[in-house]
């Protein structure tokens, strides 16, 4: 069976998405199914667009499969270019950045650590749980007086 013949019997246009042509194939394999029709006309009907949905597929299918090779020949190909050469080992500044010019006019000298936290006050942890406590328990309160 020809493709554009399979595209036909869909009744989809040449190149549709495979959203479409499953759309499609849905639809009519519904209103021809030989349990919901016993019309003789609309089996043979059915087996038709089964089969033009069948190679609609097995064509998708090998054109994805032919780009997945060409990802991975071209992936093989990136990384033979690479091969051998060795990275530049001067990259690395380590946690120091002095090496580098500021545009912006900020001091780089100083030693940058990553895990730097601001200090945590705990007169200020106090006062917000043991507030909302408070909170939460003249609530309870007023709530139980005003019933």
């Amino acid at each position: 069976m020809n493709t554009s013949d399979c595209y036909q019997i869909l009744g989809v246009q040449k190149g549709a998405s495979q959203k479409e042509i499953k759309s499609a194939y849905r639809q009519l394999s519904l209103k021809y199914h030989p349990d919901r029709n016993k019309n003789h006309t609309d089996g043979e009907k059915f087996k038709q667009i089964t089969e033009a949905y069948q190679v609609l597929r097995r064509v998708e299918k090998s054109k994805a499969k032919a780009s997945e090779t060409d990802v991975s020949s071209n992936y093989t190909q990136f990384w033979k270019k690479y091969e051998g050469s060795k990275m530049n080992d001067d990259f690395n500044f380590g946690p120091n950045f002095a090496g580098y010019k500021n545009p912006f006019g900020a001091s780089t000298q100083e030693n940058y650590d990553h895990f730097r936290e601001k200090e945590s006050s705990f007169k200020m942890t106090h006062l917000i749980l043991y507030g909302g406590l408070s909170l939460i328990a003249l609530w309870i309160i007023l709530e139980n007086i005003l019933k």
